[in-house]
């Protein structure tokens, strides 16, 4: 039989060039590959819309013998690892295949002591009251009383046995609460959040482990941002992965940012981001509106932006990053977790520390432009090219989220980007529920077995997958047809 990747069907139309979908997983002692999986299964295999009926196969997890869509598990050397595999598509609908790549960086983390957590956990709490945002103060009140039970149960054990009036029964008790507390950290502390204390903050003890982070995520992307057989790169992540992914955007916009522009070479390039600079806020960042007037027209502008850079030539490189989507992702509390307070953070947005969507303009007056002049071309012409905090000019952020309630309810993790990073950020709220209810739900955006509906969508909203899927937008729905020449 015929390798329907390399052999479509008599008739169909010459094939596109494919897609690649880059996963970083979040918190927490990940296996390889298993986040992967799960988010392949959401996002392509019981999507049946999205591959032809030749591609849909029984489900082997599936005794009823239910249908989805094919894919394959197959070695890949991008990714510098034998322990991860890339996992590819059919050509679906649109003639198009979709390659899904995983980020691993558990393995990096590994390692973090108690004595590190601790002094994340006590930087946290050795805050101002008027420093902690109002989105973060149950998660802080919780976490304050937890710390002040374990200290006051510690103090009181030291007192008892430096007076010595503990009885035998007492100690016996205290030891084994003792030794339950330090269990926990070592299972549910460390694992989880030694990974945020080892990445969140660039401190002497955590630089070397995020540069290692870094390294492993911009080979893969600068591997797949050169490679011909892809024109789309879509960047999702999950929890902390979020603010690596986050991080590596910056770093690749930075190396494959649009420069050398000249005025009638590339025209359609710069008609294109002078479409973006219409929404592009106040240069010291303190203006901030509540919303664009039309975030559609703003991501549609995006969209063109990212479809102009996406083939390179000899002056510019490709950029190919059309999408980068947060679920669960604690970049909402950057102002608590990466700085000190919301002015700290507002101020690293206008020093370009941190990429806003839509960018600053560059120029302190609303209106301005995210281009500045860098020289002269050999033959006199002048030469423009895109500041560096501007990434989100050609990439478009979704950001789906279910709000929380303290520890218990929902995803306290995660939340709305509008305050820190601007109204260009498509913010899509989702109420989930699992096998227990709504009992943190942090891990259930891509859940086959939970359910799920968005939040305010009028009279038909989606479901927790629909929302997932749009977002990922394997379809593209704002790519224009090609032309097919009449005879």
């Amino acid at each position: 039989m015929p390798d329907p990747i390399t052999s479509p069907p008599a008739g169909k139309a010459p094939r596109k060039p494919g897609q690649a979908v880059v996963i970083v997983h979040g918190m927490g002692e990940q296996r390889p590959m298993d986040t992967l999986r799960g988010f392949v299964q959401a996002v392509w295999s019981h999507d049946l819309g999205r591959a032809p009926f030749y591609a849909h196969v029984a489900d082997p997890a599936d005794p009823a013998g239910a249908t989805i869509n094919q894919s394959w598990i197959t070695p890949d050397s991008r990714t510098n690892s034998y322990e991860l595999r890339r996992i590819t598509t059919p050509y679906d609908v649109d003639g198009r295949r979709t390659d899904f790549y995983e980020l691993y960086w558990a393995d990096i983390t590994q390692g973090t002591t108690r004595g590190r957590l601790a002094a994340w956990v006590t930087n946290l709490l050795w805050r101002k009251p008027s420093d902690i945002p109002p989105d973060a103060r149950q998660l802080y009140l919780v976490t304050l009383l937890a710390v002040i039970v374990v200290l006051c149960a510690a103090l009181a054990l030291a007192t008892s046995v430096w007076q010595g009036n503990i009885s035998w029964l007492a100690g016996t008790l205290v030891t084994v609460l003792a030794s339950l507390i330090i269990w926990a950290v070592d299972r549910f502390g460390l694992p989880y959040f030694g990974d945020v204390a080892a990445y969140v903050r660039a401190e002497a003890a955590t630089v070397e482990k995020r540069a290692l982070i870094r390294e492993r995520g911009l080979r893969l992307l600068k591997r797949l941002m050169t490679d011909d057989s892809y024109d789309r790169i879509v960047l999702v992540s999950h929890s902390l992965g979020s603010m690596i992914a986050y991080d590596l955007l910056q770093i690749l916009w930075a190396d494959f940012r649009p420069r050398k522009l000249e005025a009638i070479r590339d025209k359609a390039k710069l008609k294109a981001i002078r479409a973006i600079d219409k929404a592009t806020l106040v240069v010291d960042g303190s203006a901030w509106p509540g919303s664009l007037d039309d975030l559609a027209g703003f991501r549609r502008n995006q969209w063109e932006l990212y479809r102009q850079l996406r083939t390179g030539d000899a002056d510019h490189r490709p950029w190919k990053i059309s999408d980068f989507v947060t679920l669960g992702s604690p970049l909402t509390h950057s102002e608590f977790l990466v700085t000190y307070n919301l002015a700290e953070f507002r101020r690293g947005i206008a020093e370009r520390l941190f990429s806003a969507c839509p960018p600053i303009a560059e120029g302190a007056a609303a209106g301005g432009t995210v281009l500045y002049q860098e020289g002269r071309s050999p033959s006199g012409k002048p030469q423009r090219a895109v500041h560096h905090g501007a990434v989100f000019a050609a990439t478009r952020w979704t950001n789906i989220f279910d709000s929380g309630n303290g520890w218990l309810t929902g995803d306290p993790i995660s939340g709305p980007m509008a305050e820190n990073f601007g109204p260009g950020v498509e913010n899509v709220q989702v109420e989930l529920r699992g096998s227990l209810g709504r009992v943190f739900t942090h891990t259930l955006y891509w859940s086959l077995t939970a359910t799920g509906v968005e939040v305010a969508a009028g009279a038909r909203p989606r479901s927790h997958l629909a929302v997932l899927r749009d977002a990922v937008d394997l379809g593209r729905k704002l790519e224009a047809p090609p032309t097919i020449p009449q005879a």
